[in-house]
């Protein structure tokens, strides 16, 4: 029984039709098609399967992905990653520059610390014990070569001097000039201070209390002045445009001393050469400014 379905269903799939189409008024055949079951099965999955892969394909390689929800995600996650590390790093630099702007506040406001940290315990190591004649012939040469240096140079690296240098740094010292660093203390290419780029006709501004000692023209650094501090410091500026005080003049910190210039054979440009000395000694300026 079951194999006479069986067979009775494969004739049903091998049986022919005949598709038609007439004139509906003449009844003239314009068109006729001989189809059986299994060749419509066939064409009908051949058409879904070819719809199945157009869209898919368009979904792939067109922007039309980009509208179902949740495909876009995959693809941004690295993009995101990245934003996201340069917005921490945005932050930290951020962070840092709310650091630098609130000690530089401070430093102006003159609410920094200034007391001298205490003192470290002493050395228990027996002093007597040591024996200083007893140094290998290198460290020998290396002193002697320190100590020739030493003759020669104009930087302050004394010892003797420190407890000065010390009360140097608790003057708390203001900028003499908006502007920033183009060529730094140099002592051994004979450049005892800091040239500081500013807009030209800027003003220069006394970096601490005192009295103006020299203000004068010198062909090769310009108008120059230089003012005496306590402690045996000056400050000195150079390559001005004019001067606005005489010798003489009592100054405060902060007091307008002079004009940035260009003058001067060695100047290239408007900025100010500012120097620090003390006791004949050249003091790098930006151990004691903030620039």
């Amino acid at each position: 029984m079951a194999e006479k379905i069986k067979t009775k269903q494969n004739k049903n799939l091998k049986n022919k039709f005949r598709f038609v189409v007439l004139n509906d008024v003449t009844f003239e055949e314009k068109f006729s098609l001989s189809l059986t079951r299994t060749n419509v099965w066939i064409f009908l999955s051949v058409v879904a399967f070819t719809l199945i892969f157009l869209t898919a394909a368009a979904i792939i390689y067109t922007p039309l992905k980009y509208f179902i929800p949740g495909f876009g995600d995959y693809n941004y996650r690295s993009q995101i990653l990245q934003l996201q590390f340069k917005t921490d790093s945005l932050q930290n630099a951020l962070d840092a520059r709310a650091v630098w702007l609130e000690n530089v506040v401070n430093v102006a406001n003159g609410t920094i610390d200034s007391t001298k940290p205490p003192k470290t315990a002493a050395n228990t190591t027996d002093k007597s014990q040591v024996n200083l004649n007893d140094v290998k012939e290198e460290d020998q040469e290396l002193r002697k070569e320190v100590e020739e240096a030493d003759n020669y140079s104009l930087s302050y690296n004394s010892n003797q001097n420190s407890g000065a240098v010390d009360e140097v740094k608790q003057m708390h010292l203001m900028d003499p000039v908006e502007g920033f660093v183009t060529d730094e203390f140099d002592v051994k290419k004979e450049h005892f201070g800091i040239d500081i780029a500013a807009k030209e006709e800027a003003p220069v501004k006394a970096v601490l209390d005192g009295k103006i000692i020299s203000a004068t023209y010198t062909f090769e650094t310009g108008y120059v002045t230089m003012v005496q501090h306590q402690n045996n410091l000056i400050s000195i500026y150079k390559h001005n445009s004019r001067l606005l005080k005489k010798e003489g003049s009592i100054v405060k910190a902060g007091e307008v001393i002079a004009i940035v210039g260009n003058t001067g054979e060695l100047s290239t440009g408007p900025h100010l050469h500012f120097e620090l000395w003390h006791e004949g000694r050249s003091l790098n300026p930006r151990d004691y400014i903030v620039f």
